[in-house]
């Protein structure tokens, strides 16, 4: 299991960001990123870049602070373990962006990073004068919204329930006869901070290969979108059938079998049997060769979706008289792809897991009980990225940050102090 680096506590005070944080590591090392983003979506992309070793200035609104701080369960000390995770390897600062001297202070951050990360409302950073012709030609400017940065519906509040929907997800997601459902995760909040982080590393690859200079870009990524680049075949096979791909409950529409069932213990594996040679080894496995593919009735995908109930009903009834280990024993023999329906708690402890470093412990830069905390992928094995501590305390490192990044000295931080820029 990959192991945390350890670090040193950070003298009283608050602020000053006295901890000796771990250096990073991986193949995003020198990257500078001022990272304004919110919640989920801009965290996550903001974390991603972290792990991978970005130097990433976390600006959060003095006071309350990122509203990720206080959603679902909280540590000790009151602080989300969310945020423990999201806020994980960057360095927290508080600047007011409604006080004007507070945006001159992050336009000086942005001017000497090569990424921004932000995910208001389109416009309210160029009302701000913080848009993206305000700022450096050469910075990377990542934008992720609910809808995007254009078009009718650019204007709208995002939340990723309503996004996901927009994007198709929910539409497909749930059984035919029921109502769409969602799944207990931000999904399409996720999935948008990972297009964004994708796309300032596209972004960054161009910079250096045009030679640097005025060639950064506007990163455009929306989770109504990123649910959008989901969705496989269903937008050519709308356009050649006329016909929208339906809800099919816990089955996939024209890969015939696949789906989940309850096995004699209770426990529900999923089962994809797929594909002829995987198929015929399936069948062979349940005690029914002749329902192989040399069988006419069976012999192609085409041929066994027509007949798709009658194999759903062989998979019920053998795996309904077996317990789960039995039916994974079989399935692992016959090479079978095949599997349980781990809880967090099963992932917690299971060996595959463990083994890969995909469950990591770290502390917050101030001290405190380390978090368990999930790595993040892909693991890229010349250059792995790492957890290196957890998500900060509000506002730890923004005398650190004025400093060593800004130059600032004593007086000119309590100056922004007293005005309320910082």
């Amino acid at each position: 299991m990959q192991q945390c680096a350890a670090y040193s506590q950070p003298a009283a005070g608050g602020g000053g960001g006295e901890a000796e944080l771990p250096p990073p590591s991986g193949p995003l090392v020198g990257i500078k990123v001022v990272d304004v983003g919110q919640v989920v979506a801009g965290n996550f992309c903001g974390a991603l870049l972290a792990y991978f070793g970005a130097s990433v200035i976390k600006v959060e609104p003095p006071g309350r602070g990122d509203a990720l701080r206080h959603l679902r369960m909280a540590d000790p000390t009151g602080t989300s373990l969310w945020w423990r995770s999201y806020g994980r390897n960057r360095r927290c600062v508080t600047i007011d962006l409604h006080n004007e001297e507070g945006r001159a202070v992050l336009r000086q951050l942005a001017n000497k990073a090569d990424v921004l990360v932000e995910n208001f409302r389109p416009g309210v950073m160029e009302n701000w004068q913080l848009g993206p012709k305000d700022l450096k030609p050469e910075l990377i400017y990542t934008r992720i919204s609910g809808y995007g940065q254009t078009g009718p519906k650019a204007q709208l509040p995002g939340y990723a329930s309503v996004c996901e929907a927009f994007g198709g997800f929910r539409y497909l997601n749930g059984f035919p006869d029921r109502p769409p459902v969602r799944p207990n995760i931000s999904l399409g909040d996720s999935l948008a901070g990972l297009h964004a982080a994708f796309g300032a590393v596209m972004a960054l690859l161009h910079r250096a290969r045009s030679g640097g200079g005025a060639h950064g870009q506007v990163v455009d990524a929306s989770i109504s979108e990123s649910l959008f680049n989901m969705l496989e075949g269903c937008v050519p096979e709308y356009a050649a059938s006329g016909k929208s791909r339906p809800p099919s409950g816990s089955t996939l529409t024209g890969v015939v079998p696949s789906g989940t069932w309850k096995c004699k213990d209770g426990v529900y594996v999923i089962i994809g049997g797929n594909g002829n040679s995987v198929y015929n080894r399936l069948i062979a496995a349940m005690g029914r060769p002749d329902m192989g593919i040399e069988n006419p009735r069976f012999a192609t995908d085409a041929l066994r979706c027509e007949n798709e109930r009658e194999i759903l009903d062989v998979i019920e009834d053998w795996v309904a008289r077996h317990t789960s280990e039995e039916v994974m024993a079989a399935m692992n023999a016959a090479r079978v792809p095949a599997g349980p329906i781990l809880s967090t708690a099963d992932i917690c402890q299971e060996p595959q897991y463990l083994e890969r470093g995909m469950i990591q412990k770290a502390a917050p830069p101030a001290g405190g009980p380390e978090v368990t905390l999930p790595a993040m992928v892909p693991v890229l094995h010349g250059t792995p990225g790492s957890t290196r501590w957890a998500g900060p305390e509000l506002g730890e490192h923004t005398e650190q940050v004025l400093k060593e990044e800004l130059g600032m000295d004593d007086a000119e931080i309590a100056r922004l102090r007293e005005c309320g820029a910082i």
